[in-house]
């Protein structure tokens, strides 16, 4: 059985997640995988099912911070500390 295509508003109202989110996660990366024809975006709703359970883990904000590392924040001086 094909898996279903979801549209970005299908995505956003099953997950909570704005439209635009979605947008913004496709040009900076880290979002759900997504397939493209065209012009149209689609999610596969077996990805977004993937995707949501790998990101669900995290029980605070350091947490997730501690698992993909925190960037360097320059000092005074300039340099990384």
């Amino acid at each position: 059985m094909a898996d279903q295509l979801l549209t970005e508003k299908e995505a956003a109202n099953i997950t909570g997640f704005s439209v635009y989110w979605f947008q913004r996660k496709r040009w900076e990366g880290g979002g759900p995988p997504f397939v493209k024809f065209q012009r149209a975006v689609r999610y596969r709703e077996s990805d977004l099912v993937a995707w949501i359970e790998a990101h669900s883990g995290k029980r605070s904000t350091s947490d997730y911070a501690n698992s993909v590392g925190s960037p360097t924040k320059p000092s005074a001086r300039g340099d990384a500390r």
